[in-house]
């Protein structure tokens, strides 16, 4: 039963002659290459810019801020207590946002729920976490990490609005 499944699979021409294990032909091509592989010093520089980012504008590399709290005192009529911040993280909506998330001291978890975002920031990691937001509005998180005194008071508020209100946010974050 094992002879026609043999001939199918090894053929004669490629067996040994004692009838032994057959000898593959990318074994055979497995010595030594005649020719060295080529290395290129690669740099950012060395690939073409779109022509859309070559009218002025400057091409945004990252985007970083601070939030913080808002203690009770200066809370005002509409806003959630614990969980609303000084400055809002500004993202549009209808589009894929990347987040690169790392942590400075100790652990955290950069977590919004109603956008099914989580993602650990650990220090000395970086970790990639995407998103595509299809509504403007407020969404509430919070670091859920257990990582210190202030645990409870390290809100995350993000703020969706159309395409084009973002725009016109950004041209002015980006000169800072």
């Amino acid at each position: 039963m094992l002879g026609p499944l043999t001939a199918l699979f090894w053929p004669a021409e490629r067996r040994t002659p004692a009838g032994g294990a057959s000898v593959s032909l990318a074994l055979a091509n497995l010595g030594t290459q005649s020719r060295k592989p080529v290395v290129r010093d690669v740099k950012a520089e060395d690939y073409a810019t779109p022509e859309k980012y070559l009218e002025g504008a400057e091409i945004p590399t990252f985007y970083q801020f601070q939030s913080n709290l808002v203690a009770d005192e200066d809370l005002k009529p509409g806003m959630v207590r614990n969980l609303e911040v000084d400055k809002r993280l500004t993202l549009p909506t209808r589009t894929h946002i990347r987040f690169l998330v790392t942590g400075q001291d100790v652990l955290h978890s950069f977590s919004v729920p109603s956008l099914g975002i989580k993602s650990d920031a650990t220090p000395g990691r970086i970790n990639r976490i995407n998103t595509f937001i299809q509504r403007e509005g407020v969404f509430y998180g919070q670091c859920s990490e257990l990582c210190g005194t202030l645990h409870g008071f390290m809100p995350i508020v993000v703020e969706a609005v159309a395409p084009e209100t973002y725009a016109a946010h950004a041209r002015k974050w980006y000169k800072e």
